[in-house]
């Protein structure tokens, strides 16, 4: 697997997707749930950067990078605040709230939440797969297959796991800087 060096900018991405990394969850807010909801958030736009998409995911050079948000509306609301303003290689972010499997399309990143029936999130997994997609889940009890990253809550802080086999499967490449943060990276 090939990787692709991060632009000097995206080393300061890198450095808040480490932080918050190390960030004990309840440290961010009083509330936990909205401290760990909006690290999630702040994880899946930042998440984009490290990600080399083929051409054939956008429609056009200048086509927005769609985040879509499945069954998880609190994280929604704070990725949709978070992406204001914000691009990633030139690109514009969008939140897009997926209702079905259908809607799951037309995005480049897929945020699975964990409140998803297990039947549901199979669905829209095995729908992105081989689609160049960044499958993210929530999942505490297990890497679901088909899922590119999984979000755990260990010790009050968040973290994640990655699929090597999952990424090249849909076509991605994930950069190494992404890769060395993980918990856990799996072939």
């Amino acid at each position: 697997m090939r990787f692709v060096h991060a632009a000097p900018g995206a080393w300061r991405c890198l450095s808040l997707v480490v932080l918050l990394f190390v960030l004990p969850a309840g440290a961010a807010t009083e509330d936990s749930t909205l401290a760990i909801q909006r690290i999630k958030a702040a994880f899946l736009y930042k998440f984009a950067a490290y990600v080399e998409w083929p051409s054939k995911a956008f429609r056009e050079a200048d086509s927005p990078i769609v985040i879509g948000v499945a069954g998880a509306d609190s994280i929604a609301t704070e990725l949709e605040h978070a992406v204001v303003g914000r691009t990633v290689s030139g690109r514009p972010l969008q939140v897009h709230r997926v209702a079905g499997p259908e809607d799951g399309d037309c995005c480049q990143v897929l945020f699975i939440g964990g409140d998803n029936d297990q039947d549901r999130v199979r669905e829209l997994l095995k729908r992105a797969q081989g689609h160049p997609v960044l499958t993210v889940t929530e999942l505490e009890s297990e890497h679901p297959k088909g899922s590119i990253i999984n979000f755990l809550n260990a010790t009050d802080k968040v973290r994640f796991d990655i699929s090597r086999e999952a990424a090249e499967r849909n076509g991605l490449q994930l950069r190494s800087q992404l890769l060395a943060v993980a918990r856990q990276v799996s072939s």
